[in-house]
């Protein structure tokens, strides 16, 4: 037989769920099922205290259909959360298939959106379908003193490798990471830039850069997770203006600013003429 036909029995299904957690090309992988189960090449690991779902909810509205999983709360994927979420999405994708079948289907495929720990044994995962990232709003590029153009992307076309500074850190607080190396920059240099560092399977995690003085960058969100005495790549940051960006990026072609706008908006009801 197949999951397929056993779906449609009266008494031959097992029912049986994956869930496979991605990051890049990390997993975490997770069966309901009482025992591992290998399928794709793929192991999905049954955990103590077991793990699942009530239900996938398919109501027409994607911000409430929202998949919750309750795990144990040492769960690895979970912990990940635990302080600073992850700097990039961790995916979801759900399988169903038949105890001792080869075939399964995908009934879900979305994303973390938060984890919770309601009690000390437990953790809570909500996670969200790709229709729900579809249906939020997108940002409308608008005329502006300052650039709308994100540092490095396709719009501002500046190559960030060539301004990584490569550096190990010397300490570090519950805020603010520091190195002798910051303190070769001027003061701001590295203010609304951010740091990453290497996390395994060629993926990093990433603190973005609220205050460079000295040689002491003040992080977003701390420094949970930051290695002690690691190595940190650290990329520059830009306020926008024009002058920084002929000046400390030599990008003045790309930018998409309007540093000339005047003060008044030709639609305040004001008579032009």
């Amino acid at each position: 037989m197949s999951s397929a036909s056993r779906e449609l029995s009266l008494a031959d299904g097992q029912p049986i769920r994956l869930y496979q957690f991605s990051r890049g090309v990390l997993r975490w992988s997770y069966t309901s099922a009482d025992r591992n189960i290998t399928y794709n090449n793929q192991v999905f690991r049954s955990v103590r205290g077991g793990i699942g779902d009530p239900g996938i909810i398919q109501s027409g509205d994607p911000q409430a259909d929202r998949l919750v999983i309750t795990a144990p709360a040492d769960l690895e994927v979970a912990l990940l959360y635990k302080g600073a979420p992850p700097s990039d999405e961790i995916g979801l994708t759900v399988f169903d298939l038949h105890y001792g079948e080869a075939d399964a289907w995908v009934s879900w495929a979305g994303s973390i959106a938060t984890v919770n720990w309601p009690a000390l044994d437990r953790c809570r995962i909500t996670c969200l379908s790709i229709e729900a990232s579809m249906d939020a709003p997108g940002l409308t590029d608008v005329y502006s003193r300052t650039c709308t153009a994100v540092l490095g992307d396709t719009e501002c076309k500046v190559d960030l490798n060539q301004y990584r500074v490569t550096t190990n850190l010397q300490s570090m607080t519950g805020a603010s990471v520091f190195s002798g190396t910051f303190a070769e920059y001027p003061d701001g240099w590295f203010s609304g830039g951010h740091i990453e560092w290497p996390i395994g399977s060629g993926e990093y995690d990433r603190r973005h850069i609220e205050r460079h003085i000295g040689s002491e960058l003040l992080l977003l969100g701390g420094t949970a997770g930051v290695p002690p005495g690691g190595s940190v790549r650290t990329y520059p940051g830009c306020d926008g203006l024009d002058t920084t960006c002929a000046g400390k990026f030599s990008n003045i072609d790309n930018m998409r600013a309007q540093p000339h706008l005047q003060g008044s908006s030709p639609f305040d009801g004001n008579q032009v003429w």
